[in-house]
């Protein structure tokens, strides 16, 4: 083999390990790493709590705080929320997901106050009032609770557990043929909420319907053994309808079961 072929063979054969090599190389080092979803990037940036500053990309930002939300940790994620509303003021939506936050703290008079700035920027937030009317209860305010959840629904908001949050209202306030009449549209969708059972039963007793009263607190109690109190209105409801042991019996279950109020009453039988 002359010289000029053996520089040819020898130029190919280095081009092509070059090739070669930079193929596996890209293989190797440079590729592409596989585009998370949604929910995996929260995880990783939940967990791995990447250290975000104030000039990090906001989207990272709110990656994070919905990660935070998710694992339960709702003072971080508020505080991811607030620096992006340093950025972005307006932003009603996530005004609202810092509502729900604080809600969620048990911190009702601040959720309050977010939520009315999305109802001052928003009139139609049926979400908003009906977390606005939640927070009131909680708060006792419960003529403004009434009239918040009244809106939410007159508003279109589907979900039942708004007419069961507004019975509960209605009893505070003595709106009692009310709060039978939201319980009856709420047991319909779940014939199986002890709680409804039993609050219908409290109605019906205020209303002088006693043995509905005694069927509903029944009913409740076979859905839920161990509900105290429960057993302690059923004590009145058996007083009322002239069943004195039973009414004894039940103050004894209620006290037994944790009701320690039942005692003061227990004192007089």
């Amino acid at each position: 083999m002359d010289t000029s072929t053996l520089t040819i063979v020898i130029v190919l054969s280095s081009f092509i390990l070059v090739i070669f090599l930079i193929i596996l190389y890209k293989n190797s080092f440079f590729r592409k790493q596989p585009k998370l979803s949604y929910n995996e990037k929260i995880f990783l940036e939940a967990n791995l709590e990447l250290g975000l500053n104030d000039n990090s990309n906001l989207t990272d930002r709110y990656v994070r705080a919905s990660g935070r939300e998710k694992k339960n940790d709702f003072k971080g994620a508020i505080e991811d929320i607030n620096v992006i509303l340093q950025h972005d003021h307006s932003n009603v939506s996530l005004i609202f997901k810092r509502g729900l936050n604080k809600f969620k703290l048990s911190d009702y008079k601040e959720a309050l106050s977010d939520f009315n700035e999305v109802i001052d920027n928003n009139p139609s937030d049926k979400y908003s009032y009906y977390y606005k009317g939640l927070c009131n209860t909680r708060l006792s305010n419960f003529t403004a609770a009434y009239l918040d959840l009244n809106t939410a629904i007159d508003l279109g908001i589907t979900e039942k557990e708004a007419y069961f949050q507004k019975a509960v209202v209605e009893i505070e306030l003595e709106k009692y043929f009310e709060a039978i009449d939201d319980l009856n549209y709420y047991l319909a969708a779940h014939p199986l909420a002890y709680e409804a059972f039993f609050y219908r039963g409290i109605s019906n007793y205020k209303s002088g319907n006693y043995q509905t009263a005694l069927e509903d607190l029944n009913k409740s109690i076979e859905l839920n053994p161990n509900h105290e109190r429960a057993y302690f209105e059923r004590a009145f409801v058996k007083k009322s309808l002239q069943d004195q042991i039973g009414y004894s019996n039940d103050l004894k279950t209620a006290y037994n079961k944790g009701y320690l109020y039942a005692y003061h009453y227990l004192k007089e039988v």
